[in-house]
């Protein structure tokens, strides 16, 4: 009897909902039962295929329980301080997995994090399930606040939790399932991305990629990498310690090729499908309140299918975690680009899929964080404006506060009118805030050359005089550019381009 390693001493389970125990038996214990016991509750489950699952009831916020679980040969598995309380995951590539202690601020930040009723579970990151995975995972627990770890928790996880906590008045749990570098594709299952002919091809792409190697051909290749990557990182810290001064190009002639993500194959934790085999399975069917989700940097070469992919993402983690309808806030890229890099606009693409997953799926929400980018710089250090910013689209569509400020401006029709065109939005009869020069608004005329315009603006409404022969209008279609127009309450103006 082998409970899901998500289960341990000082855990917290999702209040309000019925709470999934489940894990895994040995075959000779097939056809006999697990009881599961949580404060006044009990339930009974029937071993199948060497697995089970039990669900208890509904539960109110409170602390210091215990869980048992019992299987017919007597033998008995105890969890301490346990709390029912909002249970949240935190999905996604490096700027959901980006550490608090190396954020802005951290000391402060750590320091009241210390003091809030905050848990944290980090789900083991390995690429393959084999020794090293269980390894992992019987060393993993869920941590308190006063963690020595609590460095490494999601510093975006930590400020949205913070904020809930004060709001809910009962324990927050953080679920960080992500890892840097990863693309959507990686966090769902082979029949997802083959169901589309767009999305199969990050399939058809790894096989490729492959060359017809046998999995122990692929593993020997791989381990050859991680040797290698492991000299090449020592050479870089050497090199950059002694030589700060130098360009990426000079740093390679220094210390050779980056090899960087390594060859494909089964060992490769950027594989298609890998890690929601080696993460997001391994927790599934957990009862969570919902995900908090920042990824879409590294599926950019591939913009333009990335809709597709994102909300078959949606959809399937919403099939594995048994809730078709649960609350999933996702965060718009900010901006970004490298000074000597030329913008081929594929963040902009992203940027509308995710805001478009929004406006066609249930219980979407998208945080706008345009402001919070850095030129030159793929991981800003200031987390705390995207766990604020996801923060109050929970407390408003989730937990009901209708007070709450949620929103920036967002486009809401453009029409025509004698001299040029008229822009309405949603969030902005307050009006907005313009900090410094208007910048980012385009039209063309024929859909592919773009001029920059400045609309005129009176209070909630905006005013582009031009030509009424218009094919196009957007604002923001940038990679990286500054950003001047805000809501009444500090939120931006969410990018757009619509055709007209």
């Amino acid at each position: 009897m082998k409970p899901a390693a998500i289960f341990t001493d000082n855990m917290v389970l999702q209040r309000r909902k019925p709470i999934c125990i489940f894990g895994e038996c040995e075959p000779i214990e097939q056809d006999k039962t697990i009881t599961v016991s949580l404060g006044k509750f009990k339930s009974t489950a029937q071993i199948s295929d060497s697995k089970w699952s039990a669900y208890l009831p509904e539960m109110e916020a409170q602390d210091n329980l215990i869980l048992t679980i019992l299987n017919s040969n007597g033998e008995k598995i105890t969890f301490k301080n346990i709390a029912i309380g909002e249970v949240w995951l935190a999905g996604g590539q490096s700027n959901m997995e980006y550490f608090l202690m190396n954020s802005k601020d951290s000391e402060k930040h750590m320091a009241d994090i210390r003091k809030s009723n905050i848990r944290y579970y980090n789900v083991p990151r390995c690429a393959m399930i084999n020794e090293e995975l269980f390894e992992a995972e019987r060393n993993s627990h869920w941590e308190l606040s006063d963690s020595d770890n609590l460095g490494v928790w999601s510093a975006v996880g930590c400020h949205f939790a913070k904020n809930l906590s004060e709001k809910l008045d009962c324990t927050i749990g953080i679920v960080g399932c992500n890892l840097g570098g990863t693309s959507a594709s990686v966090w769902v299952d082979e029949k997802t991305l083959s169901s589309d002919t767009d999305t199969n091809t990050y399939l058809e792409d790894y096989q490729k990629a492959c060359g017809g190697l046998n999995e122990e051909e692929q593993i020997k290749i791989y381990d050859e990498y991680l040797e290698y990557e492991k000299i090449w990182n020592e050479k870089l810290a050497v090199v950059q310690k002694e030589h700060p001064e130098l360009s990426w190009e000079d740093v390679l002639k220094e210390i050779g090729e980056c090899k960087w993500p390594g060859p494909m194959g089964i060992k490769n934790p950027y594989r298609p499908c890998g890690l929601y085999h080696t993460m997001i399975q391994r927790i599934a069917p957990f009862t969570f309140k919902g995900i908090i989700y920042y990824q879409g940097e590294e599926d950019a070469s591939r913009c333009e299918i990335y809709y597709k992919l994102f909300t078959k993402l949606i959809c399937k983690w919403r099939e594995d975690f048994k809730d078709s309808n649960m609350p999933f806030l996702c965060v718009q890229l900010p901006m970004f680009g490298y000074e000597d890099a030329p913008d081929d606009k594929t963040w902009p693409v992203i940027r509308e899929a995710q805001m478009k997953a929004s406006e066609t799926l249930n219980n979407v929400y998208t945080a706008v964080i345009l402001d919070c980018g850095e030129l030159n710089n793929i991981h800003p250090m200031d987390k705390k404006p995207v766990g604020d910013r996801l923060s109050l689209l929970a407390l408003k569509n989730v937990y009901g506060f209708d007070n709450c400020e949620a929103y920036g401006p967002v486009l809401k029709d453009i029409q025509r009118t004698s001299n040029g065109y008229e822009l309405t939005f949603y969030n902005a009869e307050n009006g907005f805030v313009i900090n410094d020069k208007i910048v980012g608004f385009e039209i063309s005329y024929d859909g592919e050359v773009f001029e920059e315009v400045i609309p005129e603006i009176s209070k909630g409404k905006m005013f582009i005089k031009c030509n009424l022969n218009a094919k196009e209008i957007r604002y923001q279609w940038f990679n990286y550019n500054k950003i001047t127009i805000f809501g009444k309450k500090g939120i931006p103006l969410a990018p757009f381009r619509k055709k007209l």
